[in-house]
């Protein structure tokens, strides 16, 4: 029973220490080496040939004839097998073929030496105590000591090799009889066993060392998490299809991947969740490739998929079965989320011919995919390149417009249009380059993605304070920060802190307006924020109200203490019952708050009727005044402001405004 345990436990360990077939491919690739296995196979052909027709003549027997031209057929035989197998074109994952060129090789082996020792063995009965005897005996020994070191990381061939040559010698040896031939036996059979336990124990070391370098090589190029590659391995893995030298001319199909809502369900549900997701979107992604497609995490919850092997035209339908199967809700325990994803696809060399190349676009068509709304697939264009350089050469230009006093600032009046007083101005960021103006439709985001708008921010507000200084102390100023701003925490309160104490502008006559993308972003933080800005007795206004997902609910939990109507509601007030209804709504709603209600972007009589109509009555548009640079402005707001079309009603506007107005009209 115990030697049975044993000899269990023996083939379950041999078992596991079984190479891969990566590993079994690159042993069998080894046994038809270029170089040093072709050598080995002719010299030992020839060494068996000299020896085999050098015992023929000195001996006369035929016999050796035999061997010789046996010899000759299985040296030819496994030549020409290893010029075969060189001229074909092998894959390190076919199974059976490797299988099939493993046993080509053993039996060619196992053919020499079992020819081999009966040589030998033939030799020590028929020719005792002649030269020939001595020539063959030590010929086959020194063949036992070539086959156990060359191929001792194969056991089965090595074991093969040697029991076919040891065993016939060692028993014409202990045919003999005689005390020196049986010691030999004893000798060549302890030789044989040591051989044979030092190529097991060589083969071990071996594939332990092997199994040790796949392990600290999945560490170092597999995502931990997901098992993909990680990006420096899938680098490798793309610079290797590119070749050599660049441009390529294979093709080479790349899709970036990012999933949309990742962030918010690991923050609603935790890490453990998020984990899971990502888990899953591997899988799901897995199921649409092929096994010689690659699949990275290169980020977060960003991955790079590569398709070769013929498979780049379709790398459009790939993207878009992907995208089909992440649109699918992920279920986990009660957990039900839909995550969703935006992809990008570039294909190389027509996309890209440098790896560099190709990453670049394949990211540019994601970002546009994210532009269009998420969720969609799109492929590069050579538009998108073009935006690009533009919009790199205008971040190049932007961090340095306020150093070379490009950058300046612009008012626009909100005015009580029942006086024609001025409540409120409003600070307006502008660019004015040698080539002209730049829209701040172009630099605005482009400041945000760079994080420009916290420093010019901050210039911004400190010179509107400063301006607002030298206003009528009655009259506030308004200035809109950006959900960049509100995302470094309190550093917005202590710039606008600093802001007040540099100009001395009193905190009431500050108003900062933000949009419903701050309260999106982290409603906890913002909420703190502004609760203690409004504490200083700085005014927050509601920009665009009318135009998000949640304002009302925004009215109710944020202290807001203005809200600014949206100009696509103004504007189209006197054309659209809907629109109507909605602005009344919205004035009812700001009157029973107690909020002040601003209407933007009214820019004529009829506009402005509509809005006097509902009980609005602070206007801010093109009705009243276009922006003005600060020297305009203050002469502007020194005297009531109306409408170009009522000023004949106000006849005691003296004619020096009048003028002005004309020029603001023009």
């Amino acid at each position: 029973m115990r030697l049975k345990a044993i000899i269990g436990q023996s083939r379950q360990r041999w078992r596991g220490l079984q190479p891969d077939q990566r590993l079994r491919f690159e042993l069998v690739r080894a046994l038809y080496g270029v170089t040093s296995t072709p050598k080995a196979m002719v010299g030992a052909t020839f060494a068996a040939l000299a020896a085999t027709g050098t015992a023929g003549v000195l001996s006369g027997d035929r016999a050796y004839g035999i061997f010789l031209v046996g010899f000759l057929l299985i040296g030819v035989g496994r030549g020409l097998a290893s010029r075969l197998y060189h001229r074909i074109r092998h894959d390190p994952l076919d199974t059976a073929a490797t299988r099939h060129w493993e046993l080509v090789a053993l039996a060619g082996a196992w053919a020499f030496a079992g020819l081999v020792g009966f040589t030998g063995a033939y030799a020590l009965m028929y020719q005792h105590g002649t030269d020939i005897e001595t020539l063959i005996s030590c010929c086959v020994m020194g063949y036992l000591a070539g086959a156990s070191s060359r191929n001792a990381s194969r056991p089965l061939i090595t074991i093969g090799q040697l029991s076919f040559t040891c065993i016939p010698f060692i028993f014409a040896l202990l045919s003999r009889g005689d005390f020196v031939h049986v010691m030999l036996a004893v000798v060549v059979t302890v030789l044989y066993v040591g051989a044979v336990v030092v190529c097991r124990t060589v083969f071990e070391n071996f594939v332990l060392r092997h199994q040790a370098f796949q392990r600290n090589e999945k560490l170092a190029r597999r995502d931990p998490l997901t098992g993909t590659w990680n990006r420096a391995a899938f680098l490798d893995l793309l610079t290797r299809q590119f070749g050599p030298t660049e441009p390529t001319k294979n093709q080479i199909g790349l899709i970036a991947v990012d999933l949309d809502r990742f962030k918010d369900i690991n923050d609603t549900f935790g890490h453990p969740v998020g984990d899971a997701v990502l888990r899953e979107a591997v899988d799901r992604i897995q199921s649409v490739l092929c096994t010689v497609d690659q699949l990275s995490r290169v980020g977060g919850d960003e991955f790079l998929i590569m398709l070769t092997e013929g498979r780049a035209h379709e790398v459009e339908d790939v993207a878009r079965s992907i995208l089909e199967r992440l649109r699918e809700p992920f279920a986990f325990e009660s957990i039900r989320s839909v995550c969703g994803a935006s992809l990008g696809c570039a294909i190389a060399p027509r996309d890209g011919a440098s790896v560099d190349e190709l990453l670049r676009n394949a990211d540019l068509a994601l970002y546009e995919a994210k532009a269009r709304g998420r969720g969609q697939v799109v492929c590069y264009s050579v538009a998108f390149s073009t935006q690009y350089h533009q919009r790199i050469a205008l971040e190049h230009d932007l961090e340095s417009a306020l150093a070379r006093k490009e950058l300046e600032l612009e008012y626009q009046p909100i005015v009580d249009h029942r006086s024609g007083r001025t409540l409120c101005c409003e600070a307006l960021l502008r660019w004015r380059r040698d080539s002209g103006r730049i829209s701040p439709a172009a630099f605005i985001p482009v400041m945000e993605s760079t994080g420009l708008i916290v420093p010019i921010g901050a210039w911004v507000l400190t010179s509107a304070c400063r301006e607002a200084v030298r206003w009528d102390p009655a009259v506030k100023v308004t200035v809109n920060l950006s959900a960049v701003q509100f995302r470094r925490g309190r550093d917005i309160v202590n710039t606008v802190n600093s802001a007040l104490l540099q100009s001395g502008l009193p905190a009431r006559r500050l108003e900062l307006e933000i949009t419903e993308s701050v309260l999106i972003d982290d409603s906890t933080s913002a909420l703190a924020i502004l609760e203690e800005l409004r504490s200083m007795g700085i005014g927050i206004a509601l920009d665009d109200f009318g135009t998000g997902f949640a304002s009302l609910s925004y009215l109710s939990d944020y202290p807001f203490s203005k809200i600014k109507i949206d100009r696509k509601f103004c504007q189209n007030a006197d054309q659209s019952w809907r629109t109507a209804a909605i602005l009344r709504s919205i004035t009812q709603i700001s009157r029973e708050l107690r909020l002040e209600c601003v209407a933007e972007g009214v820019e004529t009589l009829a506009q402005l009727d509509q809005m006097q109509h509902f009980g609005i009555e602070a206007v801010q548009g093109y009705v009243f005044s276009r922006p003005l640079v600060a020297p305009l402005l203050r002469q502007l707001i020194e005297r009531p402001i109306f409408p170009a079309g009522l000023r004949e009603r106000h006849r005691s506007v003296t004619a020096e405004p009048l003028d002005l107005l004309r020029r603001v009209a023009s």
